[in-house]
């Protein structure tokens, strides 16, 4: 456990030092400023300026974002990792794990950061049209999707040795994934669906279960892609 507390410090640590990391907390929090005085200024609905941002900034931006690092967790660190776990010093369980809770985790965290705070000044300053269920529904669901993107990362990680062809595998998994499922009905497992129904979602007029389906589905691939990942690892050639 101290191990695992350390190694997990450790990259906390490296990720809030990665230049990374900061441009994508810059870029999400500076245009979240812009709409807000824009929508204060306009009269503009508090759902659609929401939407806008999400769908807009905070989406493209986090997929591309969270893609690197979190596909390039594992996979970056080859040469320390195989002289650390070789010496005994850590296991690959603790090791992994410490990854998988430090980058989903700083993922979640800061995208919470950004989001809560918006909303609450979008329900502020904009034209009130939102609802306080269909907020914090509309964000756990964006939330889930951007933990699974991570686990999903540290899984291509563990497979691939070849940082930039995790990167790509995670980024075609999302930006094709989203259509082809929307196109076969499957609408709360689609990014794109999910997006685009999220004004409704926001103004409390989308149906609960179907947002707590979406968070329960994505939060299930979440458990699957890491401990896909754990499994591989354990017996991966270092």
């Amino acid at each position: 456990m101290q191990a695992f507390l350390v190694l997990l410090r450790y990259d906390l640590g490296q990720m809030s030092r990665s230049w990374i990391a900061r441009a994508w907390i810059a870029l999400l929090v500076l245009p979240a400023l812009f709409l807000v005085g824009v929508a204060a200024s306009e009269n503009e609905l508090a759902s659609q300026t929401m939407w806008a941002y999400i769908a807009a900034v905070l989406a493209p931006l986090s997929w591309l974002a969270v893609s690197i690092y979190s596909a390039s967790a594992v996979n970056g660190e080859s040469n320390v990792l195989a002289d650390a776990i070789l010496s005994k010093s850590v296991t690959r369980s603790e090791y992994l794990s410490a990854k998988l809770v430090s980058r989903v985790g700083f993922t979640i965290a800061i995208y919470f950061l950004v989001t809560l705070p918006l909303a609450g000044l979008l329900a502020r300053y904009a034209a009130p049209d939102t609802t306080a269920l269909g907020v914090l529904l509309a964000l756990v669901q964006v939330g889930a999707m951007l933990g699974f993107l991570a686990a999903a990362g540290i899984l291509l990680s563990t497979l691939f040795r070849n940082s930039q062809l995790s990167i790509l595998g995670v980024m075609a998994l999302v930006l094709t994934s989203g259509p082809a499922l929307q196109f076969l009905g499957l609408n709360a497992m689609s990014v794109t669906a999910i997006l685009t129904e999220l004004p409704a979602t926001l103004r409390g007029e989308a149906s609960a279960w179907s947002a707590l389906r979406t968070v329960l589905f994505f939060g299930l691939l979440a458990v699957a892609a890491a401990t896909a990942a754990l499994w591989t690892f354990r017996r991966k050639d270092l």
